[in-house]
C-alpha cells in the first residue's frame, strides 16, 4: 500500500504543478505569445474551457477502456504506459508553449486525461485488499496523498511560471518538471509495482466495444445508476473549484501565476488536514451516504458565498471550509460506489463511475469557458448548484430506502 500512495502523490504532483498555470497563461493579454495580444478576453476564456474540456473527453474515453484492461491484464503495465503517456503529453504541452501552437496545447491535454487512470487504478488496488471501514481509510489516506501533493506543487509551479520571481521562469517550465516526474512514475512501477494477472470473472479477451455496452450495464443496476448520477453531480461542484477557481482569481482580481498557486495550496493544507483527522472518526459516527450528503450541501452553499465578496481576503476564511468539504466528500462517494461493486469489477465500475462524471465535466468546462466571458462568477454558480443537487439527491435517496424497509 505505501507504493500506491507514493504514486498518488507523485501523480498528483506533477499534475498539481501545472494547475496554476493554464488560466493566466491563457487569460493574461500581455505576458504570453500563444494567442495573439488583441485577442477579446471572451475568445481567451472560450479557449481556455476548450483546453479543459479536452483533458475531460479524455478521461471520459480512457478510464473505462483502461479499467477494463486492468481487470482483465493486470495493473502493473496499464499504469506504467499510462504515466509515459502522460509525461509526452506535458512535454508536447511544453514545447508548443515555446512554438505558439495552441492547438499541440488542446492535443495534449486530451492525452493527458485519456491516460488520467492513476486514481482510478489506485482506488481498485485499495478496493481489491480492503473492506468495510479499513477501505474508507485507505480510500482517504489516497486523496491525502493526492491532496499532500497540491499543499507543495502549486506554489511551486506557480513560480516556476512566474518571471516576477524567477528570471528564468516561463509557462512551459512547469510543464517539463512534470513530464520528468510522470517518467520516473512510470519506472517506479515497473521497477517494484506488484506483478498482477487477471482478476477472476475478468480473464475473457479485451472488446474494445465493449467499455460501451459496459457502461450501459452498469446504468442497469439500480442503486449504481443512481449513484453514478450523484457522483456525477458532486464532481461537476468539485470540478469547477479545481479548474475555474484559478479562472475566477486571474479575472476577478488578476492574480499571476505564483499567486493562484498559493490559493491552490492552502485549501489543499485544509483539505489534508480533514483527511488526516476527521475521516477516521467521522466514518465510524455516520455513514458514508449521510457524510457525503452534507459535505455536499456544504459545499453549494460555502461556493455561492465564494462568489459575494469584493475582496479577496475573504478567500482565506471560505476556502479551508470548502477545501474540507471537498475531501470528506470525495473519500465516502468513492466508498458507496465501491461498495455497490464485486470484487472483480472494481477497476471496470470505478472507470465507468469515473467516466460518466468526467464526460459531463467536459461539457461543463467546455460551457464553463463561454460562462466565464459573460461574468468570472457563473461558473462557481454552476458548480454551486450541481454540489447542493448531489446532497439532495442523496438525502431522497436515502428516505426512499428506509421507506422501502419498513413497508
Amino acid at each position: 500500500m505505501p507504493l500506491i500512495y507514493i504514486l498518488v502523490f507523485l501523480g498528483f504532483f506533477a499534475s498539481a504543478l501545472v494547475s496554476p498555470v493554464l488560466s493566466p497563461m491563457f487569460l493574461h493579454p500581455v505576458e504570453h505569445g500563444v494567442l495573439a495580444q488583441g485577442t477579446s478576453a471572451a475568445t481567451r476564456a472560450f479557449l481556455l474551457g476548450v483546453a479543459m474540456s479536452m483533458m475531460r473527453l479524455g478521461e471520459f474515453v480512457g478510464s473505462p477502456v483502461l479499467g477494463q484492461i486492468s481487470d482483465r491484464y493486470g495493473r502493473k503495465g496499464v499504469l506504467a504506459v499510462a504515466m509515459a503517456v502522460t509525461a509526452v503529453g506535458n512535454g508536447a504541452i511544453a514545447w508548443s508553449i515555446q512554438a505558439d501552437t495552441v492547438w499541440v496545447i488542446i492535443a495534449g491535454q486530451f492525452f493527458i486525461g485519456f491516460a488520467g487512470v492513476l486514481l482510478v487504478l489506485a482506488q481498485a488496488e485499495v478496493a481489491h485488499w480492503s473492506t468495510g471501514a479499513e477501505k474508507t481509510q485507505r480510500f482517504g489516506l489516497i486523496y491525502m496523498a493526492s491532496s499532500l501533493a497540491y499543499v507543495f506543487a502549486p506554489v511551486l509551479g506557480g513560480h516556476l511560471a512566474d518571471k516576477k520571481y524567477l528570471s528564468f521562469a516561463s509557462y512551459s517550465l512547469p510543464f517539463y518538471a512534470a513530464a520528468g516526474i510522470c517518467g520516473l512514475c512510470s519506472l517506479l512501477v515497473l521497477w517494484r509495482f506488484p506483478k498482477s494477472g487477471p482478476l477472476p470473472g475478468a480473464s475473457q479477451r479485451f472488446d474494445f466495444g465493449k467499455g460501451v455496452r459496459e457502461m450501459a450495464d452498469a446504468f442497469r443496476i439500480a442503486s449504481f445508476r443512481s449513484l453514478l448520477f450523484i457522483n456525477f453531480f458532486l464532481y461537476l461542484g468539485i470540478d469547477f473549484v479545481f479548474q475555474f477557481n484559478p479562472v475566477y482569481f486571474v479575472q476577478q482580481w488578476d492574480f499571476t501565476s505564483s499567486q493562484v498557486g498559493w490559493l491552490m495550496s492552502y485549501t489543499s493544507v485544509s483539505m489534508v488536514c480533514t483527511q488526516w483527522l476527521l475521516i477516521k472518526p467521522i466514518g465510524k459516527r455516520w455513514t458514508p451516504r449521510i457524510i457525503t450528503s452534507s459535505s455536499a450541501i456544504c459545499l453549494g452553499l460555502l461556493l455561492v458565498l465564494m462568489i459575494i465578496p469584493s475582496q479577496w481576503q475573504w478567500l482565506c476564511l471560505l476556502l479551508p471550509l470548502i477545501g474540507a468539504c471537498m475531501a470528506i466528500g470525495t473519500t465516502n462517494m468513492s466508498t458507496l460506489l465501491s461498495n455497490t461493486a464485486s470484487v472483480a469489477s472494481q477497476g471496470r465500475m470505478l472507470g465507468v463511475a469515473h467516466s460518466v462524471r468526467v464526460f459531463g465535466s467536459a461539457l461543463l468546462c467546455f460551457g464553463g469557458g463561454i460562462l466565464a466571458g459573460l461574468a468570472p462568477q457563473y461558473p462557481i454558480l454552476v458548480g454551486a448548484i450541481a454540489a447542493g443537487l448531489a446532497g439532495l439527491l442523496l438525502v431522497v435517496g436515502g428516505r426512499r430506502k428506509r421507506n422501502a424497509a419498513h413497508s
